[in-house]
């Protein structure tokens, strides 16, 4: 008799101490509802929620259960922790059917788990769920019916979108083939290119002289800015028309690289010179000219283009 009160009150402490470890961890396995019609889809959950160092093995569920229950979904594993950061769960959603009617008990599903710096390996079991799979009422009393035939859905133009795109591309190849095939048949360039206008030095000089003249530089006080554009024309024409470097020339070295062509006249190196002075004077000594010297160097720089240009 002494020895089962001493078994007694080992396996009373025991209840205790396991009592003590579940407060500690919950698992749970639910339903969304514990009936459903043939062929119907319920929902899974399985949860555990334990101490934040918890390491658990998470429990495999096969594709069949119990013979006739199927799995068709599964969730992946969630993971919340609590405000504290003390606790964890984790959750995964499973989306079973079933085929065949009847009533289903579901044994109990073990969550094996440690908690950290405790190496011991746990185990704990949910409870036993149950679920009544039923058929649909069938009224034998009633006439059998036919199978409903397909029905007729109108097409949107999304659908049509494709299609009408492929006529217009068709469309769009068969014109452009007989146009392409006419003009082989007469012989004429499939494209037009339009020539490209060439604008000649001396046409591209006397423009930039006559926009220069029609700013009114030099009425306006600003001598040494018309001088200098004026200079910076003739040596752009000069570079384009005898290949002289005459924009990185000074006035005397440009004098000098022209003296031995043929296309510019002593008269017309005389125009140039004095034209070239009078500029450097008025960029580099400040010199005051005359409203008359003023519209000479433009007119001489005129006459230098015209002539040079003649002697081609």
């Amino acid at each position: 008799m002494m020895n089962f009160c001493k078994i007694g009150i080992v396996l009373f402490f025991l209840a205790v101490s396991s009592t003590g470890k579940g407060q500690e961890v919950v698992v749970s396995a639910k339903l969304d509802t514990n009936a459903m019609l043939i062929g119907d889809h319920v929902g899974l959950t399985l949860k555990y929620t334990g101490p934040a160092k918890s390491q658990v093995i998470w429990p495999f569920m096969p594709d069949t259960i119990l013979g006739s229950i199927t799995v068709i979904g599964r969730g992946k594993i969630d993971t919340t922790y609590s405000s504290d950061k003390k606790s964890v769960t984790f959750s995964q959603q499973l989306n079973i059917t079933c085929y065949d009617s009847g009533f289903y008990t579901f044994p109990s599903i073990p969550f094996r788990h440690r908690i950290m710096p405790d190496t011991a390996g746990i185990v704990s079991a949910t409870t036993m769920m149950l679920l009544a799979v039923h058929t649909v009422k069938v009224d034998t009393t009633q006439a059998i019916k036919p199978i409903i035939g397909p029905m007729k859905v109108p097409i949107t133009f999304r659908e049509m979108l494709p299609w009408i795109l492929a006529a217009l591309a068709v469309i769009i190849l068969i014109v452009a083939g007989v146009w392409y095939m006419k003009k082989r048949r007469k012989k004429e360039p499939v494209f037009r290119i339009k020539p490209k206008v060439v604008v000649l030095p001396h046409e591209t000089a006397l423009q930039e002289i006559e926009k220069l003249r029609l700013k009114k530089l030099w009425q306006a006080g600003r001598v040494k800015e018309y001088h200098s554009e004026l200079t910076e024309i003739l040596r752009k024409y000069i570079e384009d028309r005898f290949q002289v470097p005459a924009l990185e020339q000074t006035s005397a070295e440009i004098t000098v690289s022209l003296m031995n062509t043929a296309a510019c006249s002593p008269q017309a190196l005389d125009r140039l010179g004095s034209l070239l002075i009078l500029a450097d004077m008025v960029k580099f000594a400040k010199v005051q000219p005359l409203a008359v010297e003023n519209e000479k160097s433009l007119n001489d720089g005129i006459e230098f283009i015209h002539e040079t240009t003649n002697a081609l």
